[in-house]
């Protein structure tokens, strides 16, 4: 059974090829749907293609854009240059299509072709046996989350910041709102009581903005990846507050090689690194690591 915001979204036939495959909710990752074409899911790790007699129709695309866009028709149009949007529930859909460029710049995206629906989860109490590492005699160590692209990164963040905003205050730079999902500047996703989200900010720009306006203890982030974001995180620890922050990678020493990154392990920026697999169980931690890049959990 589907939850209620994507049973909503999807048109009546689309809806009933996706029922068929998808016995339990918590198990549907993604819902990839394209123009004059088909469906297709991932589904507990999988690739799976629904059995279908006809292609998704003209009139259920123009539907299907129609339900996605019919709540806040500016709010869409501002999403769509950065490819993306999201939905009630938190759920974020990926667009392709024509891009149009103004000044150099992406201004918005027309005649759609293809959407990826992202199904977003919440795990709560995954990150309870990791807590131990992360808090160590009260202090909170600077962490850093590495897995491959689907390896539930997001969902141990997500979680690590709602355990740890019950203690401390918590900012959250949601850059493509996948943390906590706001939908409306509303959090769709429970982060504790002691939580503020700057929503669909880059994260060098929100950094700086949260410390000197909200003053948390703890900083947390999603995806780190340029020169410019390293810079921020490293203007939080100089101005008092730990990090969280997730990347892609697919070991440590993978990600110690990326050039970006050789200054963040020189300057030992972060204590805990703790890697997830996705290979077979998305999610599941199997490794913790200290500053040196030395195991202290397999």
């Amino acid at each position: 059974m589907l939850n209620k915001e994507i049973r909503e979204l999807l048109p009546e036939r689309l809806r009933g090829l996706v029922e068929r495959v998808v016995l339990k909710e918590e198990k549907l990752q993604e819902i990839r749907i394209r123009r004059e074409k088909g469906i297709a899911l991932r589904y507990d790790g999988r690739f799976v293609v629904p059995e279908q007699k006809q292609s998704v129709t003209m009139a259920e695309w123009k539907e299907l854009i129609s339900r996605i866009s019919r709540q806040s028709l500016y709010a869409f149009e501002e999403q769509m240059r950065e490819g993306f949007l999201t939905i009630p529930g938190g759920h974020r859909v990926g667009l392709a299509g024509h891009v149009v460029y103004e000044h150099g710049a992406v201004k918005t995206m027309r005649y759609l072709s293809g959407l990826n629906i992202r199904i977003s989860h919440e795990i709560k109490g995954c990150s309870d046996k990791l807590m131990p590492f992360v808090v160590l005699n009260t202090v909170i160590l600077p962490t850093l989350i590495i897995a491959p692209p689907g390896g539930g990164k997001t969902t141990l963040l997500r979680d690590f910041v709602r355990n740890l905003s019950r203690q401390c205050n918590v900012a959250v730079v949601d850059e493509r709102s996948e943390i906590a999902g706001c939908y409306m500047g509303i959090s769709q996703r429970d982060l504790g009581s002691f939580c503020d989200v700057l929503d669909g900010c880059k994260k060098a720009d929100g950094v700086r903005m949260m410390i000197r306006s909200m003053a948390p203890q703890v900083v947390a982030v999603d995806e780190i990846g340029t020169s410019e974001d390293i810079a921020a995180l490293s203007y939080a620890l100089t101005s008092g507050c730990s990090l969280l922050a997730t990347i892609h990678g697919e070991t440590l020493s993978q990600v110690r090689q990326k050039k970006e990154f050789q200054a963040v392990f020189e300057n030992k920026m972060f204590e805990r690194y703790i890697l997830l697999d996705n290979l077979f169980h998305p999610g599941k931690c199997l490794a913790v690591y200290d500053k040196e890049g030395k195991t202290i959990w397999k």
